[in-house]
């Protein structure tokens, strides 16, 4: 028996940092899906295109320019999604900013850089799209945060502070508000195709060393998050609750495989 498809007919979901990469595929999947979008991102060009590009699959997507680490920004934004919509059923918080420093060089301009886009913007999302969902007494929070999570990434400033920050304030929303219908939960991405990463995917070589540690032995598409981000979205994941999923490819699973040891490691 084949399983049930994902069905988002009748929700009203809002993605922050829809423009590009992995917000803009889960803008084409969730509309494919059925759902009614709000489009969020800093440039408003970049959410007309990919507006443009998913408005043949049902209703137009409402975009709304918004920098999520500014406060008026997104109540703005929340009115506008109460005002056209009626309401909101679902959130992505998937706005997020990237940084490299060594922790000893760190600036704390740069530090409150990171953490005002991907904390900050994270509460004020998720303070801001849930008190209209438990006006509803229901609703499905979904950030995406990273491995970086829950294991320390060098050289990345604020980067994995900001991210774990983010896992565990939604895992309090999920605490907070269950009882009240709605559901929070985590998708942690390793390495992935987005114009984010770019920099320091472009080399092919990298490409290979990074590939070679991952168990699937390749860098995912983001479509592939998009859709374990649609079931969460979904009632198929009704009774996940407070989850933080990798969605890695088995990079985790890989670590210990990497510790050295004589005749195992060793080339041959």
């Amino acid at each position: 028996m084949s399983p049930p498809a994902i069905d988002l007919h009748g929700k009203t979901v809002v993605i922050t940092g829809a423009g590009q990469g992995l917000g803009a595929a889960t803008a084409r999947l969730l509309a494919s899906a059925g759902a009614r979008l709000a489009l969020l991102d800093r440039e408003v060009r970049t959410l007309e295109q990919v507006a443009e590009s998913i408005s043949g699959s049902g209703s137009a997507p409402l975009v709304q320019a918004c920098d999520i680490s500014r406060e008026s920004d997104v109540e703005e934004a929340v009115i506008a999604v109460a005002r056209h919509f009626g309401g909101c059923d679902g959130l992505v918080n998937n706005a997020g900013i990237v940084g490299f420093c060594p922790l000893e060089s760190l600036e704390l301009a740069e530090w409150n850089r990171l953490i005002s886009v991907n904390l900050t913007g994270t509460f004020l999302c998720i303070r801001g799209f849930g008190r209209l969902m438990l006006e509803r007494g229901s609703g499905s929070i979904v950030t995406v945060t990273s491995t970086a999570a829950t294991i320390p990434q060098s050289i990345s400033g604020a980067y994995s502070a900001s991210k774990a920050g983010s896992l565990i304030l939604t895992r309090q929303a999920a605490m907070e508000w269950g009882k009240r219908g709605i559901r929070a939960n985590v998708v942690a991405p390793g390495a992935m195709w987005t114009p984010m990463t770019e920099p320091f995917q472009s080399d092919p070589d990298a490409v290979k060393r990074r590939s070679a540690i991952i168990a699937s032995g390749r860098i995912a598409d983001p479509r592939e998050m998009a859709n374990v981000i649609a079931f969460l979205l979904s009632d198929l994941a009704s009774y996940v609750n407070g989850a933080n999923i990798d969605v890695d490819g088995g990079l985790r699973q890989m670590m210990l495989s990497l510790m050295p040891r004589p005749g195992v490691n060793e080339k041959k």
